[in-house]
């Protein structure tokens, strides 16, 4: 995995950790009803699904990472307290998600 793609995919991942997310699953709304079973949106859902699968691999591998990694990318990416010797535990945070989510992610 490339490194704009990575930064792309954490950017995505601030978003989606900044989001209201208290709703209970349910889709916003359902395609196929509306339409009687096609719908002109279908790529674009696809795609969307798709992100939403690669954000959410993304934050369980964030997750898994040692606890002054993860602060240090919080910290860039979700504004956080920054822990001691920031610069170095963020570069050792992307390069473990590099590796990482080379192989966990499509």
């Amino acid at each position: 995995m490339r490194i704009n793609r990575l930064i792309s995919l954490l950017e995505d991942w601030s978003r989606w950790m900044k989001n209201d997310s208290h709703k209970l699953g349910y889709p916003d709304k359902v395609n196929y009803m509306s339409t009687g079973g096609y719908s002109a949106n279908v790529f674009d859902d696809m795609c969307d699904k798709a992100d939403n699968n690669n954000v959410q691999t993304l934050d369980a591998i964030i997750d898994s990472l040692p606890k002054d990694q993860k602060q240090a990318i919080y910290a860039r990416f979700l504004k956080e307290k920054k822990p001691l010797y920031y610069e170095q535990k963020l570069n050792l945070a992307i390069d473990n998600l590099l590796t990482i989510a080379d192989r966990r992610i499509y």
